[in-house]
C-alpha cells in the first residue's frame, strides 16, 4: 500500500528490517524522540562539525575547503552563535527499504528558538547515519542538547523505483556514511 508510514508501519520495518537502529518504540526525553504517529523523532548525536571563524574561504560542494572545519564532541549540550551553523550527525543508522522515502523537518522546540535543521530526502535504497546541517536564525545563542531529539523524519512508502540510491548514475557517495560527513 502506498502512502506516508503509520506507526505499526513504521515499527514493523525497524523491527523486521532494521530500518532504523537503534529504534526506540515510544516517546520519550526532551525534546521528544522515538516513535510517533506518522514519523520517527531522532537524537543528535555527540560529534560536530563546526566551521572555523575568521578565515576568508568560499563554501562550494564541488570543491569543499575541508581544513576549514573542526570536529567537536559534545557530551551533553553544544550552544551554536547567532548566524552560525554547525554540521551534526544523528544517533540513529538509518537502512532504507528499496520502496520506502523519508523526509525530515525540525523539532516545533527548536524551531520556535530559531533553529532551522536541514535534512535531505531519505531516499530508497540509502542507508547511513545522517549528516544534519543546523542553523541558528535567532540573534541570541541556541543550546543544543545531545542524545535528545533534534527533528522527524516522516516516511513514505511507494512502488520501487528504477533505480535506488546505491544505482545512481552519479553513484551514491554519501551511501554508508558513518556520521556527520562534509561534502564529498
Amino acid at each position: 500500500m502506498a502512502g506516508i508510514l503509520n506507526d505499526r508501519e513504521i515499527r514493523a520495518l525497524c523491527e523486521e528490517e532494521m530500518m532504523i537502529s537503534p529504534f526506540v518504540p515510544e516517546q520519550a526525553g526532551k525534546p521528544s524522540y522515538g516513535l510517533g504517529s506518522f514519523g520517527y523523532d531522532m537524537r543528535l548525536g555527540s560529534k560536530f562539525l563546526v566551521p572555523i571563524g575568521g578565515i576568508n574561504a568560499v563554501l562550494d560542494p564541488i570543491d569543499f575547503p575541508r581544513g576549514h572545519f573542526r570536529e567537536i564532541e559534545a557530551t551533553d549540550t553544544l550552544e551554536i552563535a547567532p548566524g552560525s551553523q554547525v554540521l551534526a550527525e544523528s544517533v540513529e543508522r538509518f537502512r532504507i527499504p528499496d520502496d520506502v522515502a523519508g523526509v525530515c523537518w525540525g523539532k516545533s522546540s527548536y524551531a520556535r528558538c530559531g533553529l532551522l535543521v536541514n535534512v535531505t530526502p531519505l531516499e530508497p535504497g540509502w542507508k547511513g547515519v545522517l549528516t544534519i546541517e543546523l542553523a541558528n536564525l535567532s540573534p541570541l545563542p541556541i543550546r543544543l542538547h545531545v542524545g535528545q531529539g533534534i527533528a522527524q523524519v516522516v516516511f513514505f512508502r511507494g512502488g520501487r523505483p528504477e533505480r535506488t540510491y546505491a544505482e545512481k548514475e552519479a553513484g551514491g557517495i554519501y551511501q554508508d556514511q558513518p556520521g556527520v560527513t562534509l561534502p564529498r
